[in-house]
């Protein structure tokens, strides 16, 4: 079984008065996880002032070249690994669920492309949701390493993609 409070106190966060339920004061963050079989899930809280909150979730893993979503894990070296994955991306997320990402790949014909973060590693961008500038600019310059916010969702199959950009 996973020592949560151990986990949570070596990432900086400490109890609060609610069960598995951890604080980090210098982020204004708190850190939840849930128990439940097969494994232990974490949700990462961060404070955007006025009340404001942005929430991130347990992050994605690439195997094989396929990207999934990490729904528990089982092992604490492995839920290390992810809430690291989650404090890295930590201030690329906003309120209202964009996260900040890097266009790495585009298709021959520039109609699709391949977003990446530390807490994604691959998700499916169709051109529809690149901004008509930004295709404009990388067919100018031939460079296409630009930082989208991006919103991210799974399909059927379990893969991500990103159903809204801004």
């Amino acid at each position: 079984m996973i020592n949560i409070e151990n986990v949570a106190q070596e990432f900086g966060f400490i109890q609060s008065t609610v069960e598995n339920t951890f604080y980090n004061a210098s982020l204004k963050a708190e850190m939840i996880f849930i128990n439940k079989y097969p494994g232990t899930h974490v949700t990462i809280f961060k404070g955007l002032g006025e009340g404001k909150r942005a929430f991130i979730d347990m992050p994605f893993t690439l195997k094989y070249g396929k990207c999934k979503k990490i729904k528990y894990r089982q092992n604490e070296d492995n839920l290390k690994k992810d809430i690291k994955a989650m404090l890295s991306a930590f201030n690329t997320f906003t309120e209202d669920g964009f996260h900040q990402m890097e266009l790495w790949q585009l298709g021959k014909n520039k109609d699709y492309g391949f977003v990446r973060s530390e807490y994604c590693p691959k998700a499916f961008v169709d051109k529809n949701k690149i901004s008509l500038e930004l295709v404009d600019e990388i067919k100018r310059n031939g460079h296409y390493r630009m930082k989208l916010l991006c919103k991210v969702e799974i399909d059927e199959t379990g893969q991500p993609y990103v159903a809204a950009t801004k």
